[in-house]
């Protein structure tokens, strides 16, 4: 029972409150017969309700009327609103036509306004159109009539009507306009230049320019109305383009030029100006009246309209022309025509004030020229000289000469020169030890190598007769191992290693025998037993150093005379300092043509060497003398050649040059003879053919080239340069001859007699080195000049010794001078067979 109260009261609170019930009360069973029970409580919670409703309404009653009647006046109230808003939307609809109507009307009346508009501008336009024809109808009869001035202003007239017309110039009626305006504007440019060119005639054939004020046919046409029309129609620039092209080939270009027997002048009459033929070339300052002439008659005939841009294209070209074809040609290169060339710059600077004095530009080329002058010159100064130097090189090689050297040195008894003997046996003591300190050699020593034994390398530096000198070394003395010491020390001066370095090292030269080898001796003793020993020996030399010397002087004597007082007005006078540059210059171009100059003589680098040789003597000889000059002389220390000059490099680099080009001729013939040794295929097994007559061509052969290089070089070297240089090529083909021989590892004895059949084959050019004396007696200088001679020599004797001689020859001779006991031992293992006896020679020969 009370489950089931608790259930209908859940529904009924559920109903009427909304509540939900507890889980347990929700979740209860609902029986059928419990449904009735339910219905009855909710009918009578309904019966509760109703009667607290009713109860309530009677006590509320007043309220709820004055509700009502506020509830109706608000319903009054709106629906009076809806019928305004209903009022308001109508009006509101009605204004919106009303704007669409007045918006309809207003686009009415904007159309009728283009309408209007249209209408008036087409009538304007019209109006333009029908004016612009009317006046270019005028402007087309005058121009009929020939009243130009009248057609210049109605075409001007016409412009300005289709210039109003631009709106619609895209239109066919204006471009129809427009063109027949074209082609009147290009009639009546053509017709305007006829004239023009009737008033300003350029003849070009007979060279003349006639100017006439006016036409016969148009009087009322002058140049300045030509020229307006020009102007205005576009056309001024162009024909002032024509006429100044046709005044450069009627008169500029005839007077201007510097043909052959067209020599001419310009004439002036009755406002015609023309070229006319004269017998004798004008001068330069003729030409600069003559350009004054044609200048101030174009001045003074045309109109400054025409002045003006026609001197603007003219002018230019005109001075250009002027300044190569007479200017830049007349400046000297002799100092003594400087006054005429002060003339010449007067009458130019005159011709660039009367050109300026007509407000006529241009003129800057003039003035530049003129102050310009000093570096004209120079470079005409220079380009002279240096095609000078270009020619004589080219010119003067086939010009031979024999010149001579003399060295004169002071020598006491106790020198080495006199051998501890007297003066009388001293004379027969050819060479001397002469002994020069220079920054060249002593660099060069203190940079030498160790000693070497590479024959190869013998010096070619041996031949510096002209700056290094030998001692001489009587024969059978220790010449050879002397020259081997000093072979390195002559590679390092031949290639003028050093030139350019100083040295604070007191290391005397290399000594050489050059100076003294077939010398014309004269001696002079002192009252203190001191004799002064002069040498002389001849080369030979083309016309080269000479001529190159001359050109040397030249310079340096004009930038003296520069230098003088009585030059300081001149216009080159600045001129002077940087002519100091030239020498430098012309030994340069010397130095860059000679290889291709030279190349083509036979024996060319020695007569480089030559050349270059005694170039570099006269340079330092002149540079001595013009010091001595300027020791007496006027001018400040620094204006003085002798301090200008900057020489001593040009020197150095002359004999480096001379050194590189004998070097290389040497070099060259090395090859050569290493070449046609190298037939012999290593001497081995030259006993047996067809080596046999291989080793014996190529022996042959060398020595034939050995004969033909002296013989080509007698006619060019000193004695004492082609003794060392053909000693030199020598000491090239034994020393080969002796290393490839020592390579032989196995020597029979018929080998030994045939290689020693070679040796002395290759001996024989000996004769060569043959210096005979004032009695006739020959001396053998072979051993002098050949470093290593005397050790192929003994190489010969050891083919054909026996082990006792060969042993001898080292411990109690001079072999141990020559060989080393490495190579003494190979050739005795090469020569005989294995035994107790080579054994002991061996060991004793490693062991002394």
């Amino acid at each position: 029972m009370s489950n089931n109260h608790q259930l209908k009261q859940a529904i009924v609170d559920s109903v009427e409150h909304g509540t939900y019930p507890e889980p347990d009360v929700s979740s209860a069973e609902v029986s059928s017969t419990l449904l009735p029970a339910l219905l009855a409580d909710l009918q009578k919670a309904r019966d509760e309700v109703k009667t607290d409703i009713r109860s309530l309404s009677k006590e509320v009653a007043p309220d709820v009327d004055g509700w009502i009647a506020q509830a109706k006046k608000l319903q009054a109230d709106i629906e009076r609103s809806k019928a305004t808003a209903r009022d308001i939307v109508a009006q509101a609809e009605a204004g919106k036509a009303l704007k669409e109507k007045t918006h309809d009307t207003g686009n009415k009346v904007q159309l009728l306004e283009k309408e209007v508009a249209f209408n008036q501008s087409l009538t304007t336009t019209l109006e333009l159109i029908k004016s612009s024809c009317r006046i270019l109808d005028q402007a087309d009869q005058a121009y009929t009539n020939d009243h130009l001035r009248a057609a210049l202003d109605h075409i001007k007239q016409c412009d300005n009507s289709i210039t109003a017309l631009s709106a619609v110039q895209d239109t066919r009626a204006v471009g129809l306009l427009q063109t027949r305006s074209s082609r009147f504007k290009a009639a009546f440019l053509d017709r305007t230049i006829e004239l023009a060119q009737s008033l300003l005639h350029c003849d070009i054939t007979n060279r003349t320019v006639t100017i006439k004020d006016n036409i016969s046919d148009s009087p009322s046409v002058d140049l300045a109305l030509v020229v307006d029309i020009l102007r205005y129609l576009g056309g001024l620039d162009i024909y002032i383009r024509r006429l100044k092209r046709d005044i450069e080939f009627a008169l500029v270009n005839p007077r201007l030029s510097t043909k052959s027997g067209q020599h001419t002048v310009f004439q002036v009459k009755d406002g015609c100006i023309s070229v006319s033929n004269t017998s004798s070339k004008p001068d330069t300052i003729a030409t600069l009246d003559d350009i004054w002439i044609i200048l101030d008659f174009f001045s003074t005939h045309l109109p400054k309209s025409v002045c003006e841009p026609l001197s603007q294209k003219l002018l230019p070209s005109l001075f250009e022309t002027l300044t190569f074809t007479w200017l830049d040609q007349s400046v000297p290169v002799q100092i003594e025509q400087m006054p005429v060339f002060q003339q010449i710059l007067d009458r130019v600077s005159k011709l660039a004030e009367q050109i300026d004095s007509l407000n006529w530009s241009s003129t800057a080329l003039l003035k530049d020229w003129v102050q310009n002058a000093p570096r004209t010159w120079l470079s005409k100064r220079r380009e002279t000289a240096l095609g000078a130097a270009r020619s004589l090189l080219f010119s003067s090689l086939r010009d031979r000469r024999t010149v001579e050297r003399v060295e004169t040195q002071t020598v006491s008894k106790g020198d080495a020169i006199m051998g501890g003997t007297d003066v009388d046996e001293a004379d027969d003591a050819w060479a001397a030890d002469w002994e020069e300190d220079t920054p060249e050699t002593q660099e060069a020593d203190a940079k030498k190598p160790e000693p070497t034994t590479n024959d190869d390398e013998d010096d070619d530096a041996s031949a510096w007769d002209m700056d290094e000198d030998i001692a001489y070394v009587p024969a059978g003395s220790s010449a050879p191992a002397a020259n081997g010491e000093n072979q390195e020390d002559d590679a390092a001066d031949a290639w003028g290693w050093g030139d350019d370095e100083q040295t604070t090292d007191d290391t005397s030269k290399p000594d050489s025998p050059a100076k003294a080898v077939k010398a014309q001796k004269t001696s002079q003793t002192t009252s203190s037993g001191e004799r002064e020993l002069t040498l002389r020996e001849t080369y030979t030399v083309t016309a080269v150093p000479d001529g190159m010397l001359d050109i040397v002087m030249q310079v340096v004597s004009d930038a003296e005379t520069l230098t003088d007082p009585s030059y300081s007005g001149s216009p080159i006078g600045p001129a002077a300092s940087a002519l100091y540059t030239l020498p430098t210059f012309v030994l340069a171009i010397y130095r860059a043509t000679a290889s291709t100059a030279y190349g083509k003589l036979d024996s060319g680098n020695m007569l480089i060497y030559n050349d270059a040789s005694r170039l570099a003597d006269q340079i330092r000889t002149f540079i001595n003398k013009q010091a001595e000059k300027d020791a007496n002389s006027a001018l400040p220390a620094h204006l003085r050649p002798s301090s200008r000059l900057r020489l001593d490099n040009d020197i150095k680099a002359l004999e480096t040059f001379a050194k590189r080009a004998y070097s290389a001729e040497m070099e060259s013939q090395r090859t050569i003879i290493r070449d046609m040794l190298d037939g012999a295929q290593g001497f081995s097994n030259c006993n047996a053919e067809p080596f046999t007559s291989a080793c014996e061509s190529a022996v042959s052969i060398t020595e034939g080239r050995l004969r033909d290089v002296h013989k080509q070089w007698t006619r060019i070297l000193s004695r004492s340069a082609l003794l060392q240089s053909s000693a030199s090529l020598l000491s090239t083909a034994i020393g080969k001859m002796i290393m490839e021989i020592e390579e032989i590892q196995d020597i029979g004895e018929e080998e030994s007699k045939k290689l020693r059949q070679l040796c002395d084959e290759m001996s024989k050019v000996k004769d060569l080195f043959m210096q005979e004396h004032e009695g006739g007696e020959a001396t053998d200088m072979t051993g002098i000049y050949c470093p290593n001679w005397f050790k192929f020599q003994y190489l010969g004797e050891l083919l054909e010794s026996s082990l006792a001689d060969i042993k001898y020859l080292w411990t109690e001779g001079e072999l141990r001078l020559e060989f080393e006991a490495d190579e003494v031992t190979d050739l005795i293992e090469a020569l005989f067979a294995d035994s107790d006896y080579r054994r002991k020679a061996i060991a004793d020969i490693r062991r002394s």
